[in-house]
């Protein structure tokens, strides 16, 4: 089949962007020819500016439906004059050479990040008849500020579209229920994934030089942070924890990038980790989507390896996700390939879809207690408990989270399409 994959963005290191990627590869494991079209990549396929949520009129849109206290007509009528426009420019990527056999869509028809584009996806998808695949990580009733609009008309009329060409994938069972809960809409489950067959767990001739590169010491002990800088990851309670460990040794090395929601909250952790008198490294500027080697400039000029996150896990030696609240738990799927241990704190889905899976974690309060420390303290003096640990959850990953998991699921949710 010719697939298209159609985002908002497919592009760094949100979760997002990171399953869009394994299900384009997933699908070409498959035999499919799959493209990608967003409004910005940095892989290959087709880019359109207008899909960005960040285009300056599609915030503008958004700002005065989200936080506005205008006439809905007046904000209504704006929003499909753009999505007009955003209509056209899908109608001529569909149609140059034929119509897409399947088109999957990540997230653009649950958060309404995006209001034309979800107005034009619903009049394109309903009049060429192409049958769909959306899949929705997050909904606009689990964000605060959506709850806070007076235009829930908007909300409930594209988010999320009952369409007969529409089949629904939700990442988690709470979400399934809660969809069918709101809008009667049923839906599969297909949960975050990774190529649990691929060779890459290990250092190579470019990843090793990640530690030295950033002063970090061969026998220092690193706890990951690899979620975007946002005030839900929590990233104040692995300051706390790397200071309640109180080991020399230990350094906190947070790789991801302040996100939308994020405000002073980088410049706040920064001071705190400062305060707390631990090591804390800041390295988003040198950790994305694929490697490479930039020039800074400062005292001189100095050439500086670029890192992918896969570089920065198989470099670390326990991963840290205090997180509040996660649709599935990217970091959660990418700790269990790349052997590493996990420090959590239990957030729903985590109880509701992963723990009963049989995965050993060392979980964490908001308050941070001394059973926790020793916990951790006993895997780092005892490399046996370690292994026998990540080694168990390896596997348990292979079953559950792999691409060969999710490649199963797609088959059956395709033949059930067909038979349609």
């Amino acid at each position: 089949m010719k697939i298209v994959i159609l985002a908002t963005r497919i592009a760094g290191l949100d979760g997002v962007s990171l399953e869009a990627e394994h299900w384009r590869e997933v699908l070409q494991r498959m035999g499919h020819k799959v493209k990608l079209v967003a409004g910005a990549l940095d892989r290959e396929g087709v880019v359109i500016p207008e899909l960005h949520f960040n285009h300056p009129e599609v915030v503008r849109i958004h700002d005065r439906v989200v936080y506005g206290k205008e006439n809905y007509k007046k904000i209504e009528a704006e929003t499909f004059a753009l999505a007009g426009i955003i209509e056209g420019k899908l109608r001529q990527a569909f149609n140059n050479g034929s119509k897409a056999d399947l088109l999957i869509v990540p997230n653009a028809l649950s958060l309404p990040m995006h209001f034309p584009l979800a107005v034009a996806l619903n009049r394109v998808i309903e009049e060429l008849k192409i049958p769909t695949i959306a899949r929705h990580h997050d909904f606009w009733w689990e964000r605060g500020r959506f709850l806070r609009s007076s235009m829930f008309g908007f909300f409930e009329r594209w988010f999320t579209p009952d369409l007969p060409e529409i089949h629904h994938v939700v990442i988690n069972s709470v979400a399934q229920k809660e969809l069918k809960k709101r809008t009667g809409i049923n839906a599969d489950i297909i949960w975050d994934s990774f190529d649990f067959d691929s060779k890459m767990g290990g250092l190579d001739s470019y990843s090793k030089n990640f530690r030295e590169d950033l002063g970090i010491g061969e026998d220092d002990i690193i706890f990951l942070q690899a979620t975007r800088i946002i005030p839900r990851k929590r990233v104040e309670l692995s300051i706390e924890l790397v200071r309640k460990l109180n080991n020399p040794k230990a350094v906190l090395v947070v790789s991801g990038h302040a996100g939308d929601e994020a405000g002073e909250y980088e410049k706040y952790l920064k001071k705190l980790a400062k305060r707390s008198r631990i090591r804390c490294k800041f390295v988003g500027q040198y950790v994305n989507s694929r490697r490479r080697v930039i020039s800074e400039f400062g005292l001189g000029r100095k050439r500086r390896r670029v890192y992918t996150l896969w570089d920065a896990f198989a470099n670390c030696d326990f991963v840290t996700y205090p997180t509040k609240k996660e649709g599935f738990g990217n970091q959660f799927v990418e700790s269990i390939f790349f052997r590493k241990p996990i420090i959590l704190t239990p957030y729903e889905v985590y109880e509701k879809d992963i723990k009963p899976l049989g995965f050993s974690t060392i979980e964490i309060s908001e308050k941070i207690g001394n059973s926790s420390i020793r916990k951790i303290e006993s895997l780092i003096n005892s490399p046996d408990r370690k292994k026998a640990m990540v080694e168990k959850n390896f596997a348990l990953g292979e079953k559950f989270l792999s691409y060969n998991w999710v490649e199963k699921e797609l088959k059956e949710i395709l033949s059930e399409m067909r038979t349609s």
